[in-house]
């Protein structure tokens, strides 16, 4: 999946929740803040995503013995659907945190934004772990001349 995918996702759902936002909060409505048991959670996955792709790195670079080529298959999903799911909460609390920022001078809404601003950190930690073990997951080229002269072709 090329980075600009997750990209656009995050900028579309961003979109969208900050003008959803401004409205509720027009409406004299606050969102909820961010609870930290979803910021942890969310960089506890990001580590777990890191982790799996970096044991497929260390393989593709010769490091580790042996690796099954389905933890292989899975491992890549899984850094896709980071990035996909890091993209998709970054959207989400960054437009949050756009559509409240006109009422930034209210104490309730300075919470909140604290709240939504680690949030966005921990959802790019996400979002940079999918794509980072994702590229880590990419099988280098065959040299088709190398493979050719041990053929004897």
């Amino acid at each position: 999946m090329p980075w600009w995918v997750p990209a656009v996702f995050a900028a579309f759902v961003a979109a969208i929740v900050t003008l959803l936002t401004h409205r509720y909060v027009q409406d004299g409505h606050f969102p909820p803040s961010v609870p930290v048991a979803a910021v942890i959670l969310t960089v506890v996955l990001a580590l777990v995503v890191g982790w799996f792709g970096w044991g497929v790195r260390r393989y593709l670079g010769g490091n580790k013995a042996d690796l099954n080529p389905i933890r292989a298959a899975r491992t890549l999903a899984l850094a896709q659907a980071g990035a996909l799911t890091g993209a998709a909460l970054f959207g989400l609390y960054a437009g949050q945190a756009l559509g409240l920022l006109p009422e930034r001078d209210l104490q309730a809404s300075q919470r909140i934004l604290w709240s939504l601003l680690w949030a966005i950190l921990a959802a790019a930690l996400l979002l940079g772990s999918g794509l980072l073990a994702q590229h880590w997951c990419r099988i280098p080229p065959r040299d088709r001349d190398a493979e050719s002269e041990r053929s004897g072709s």
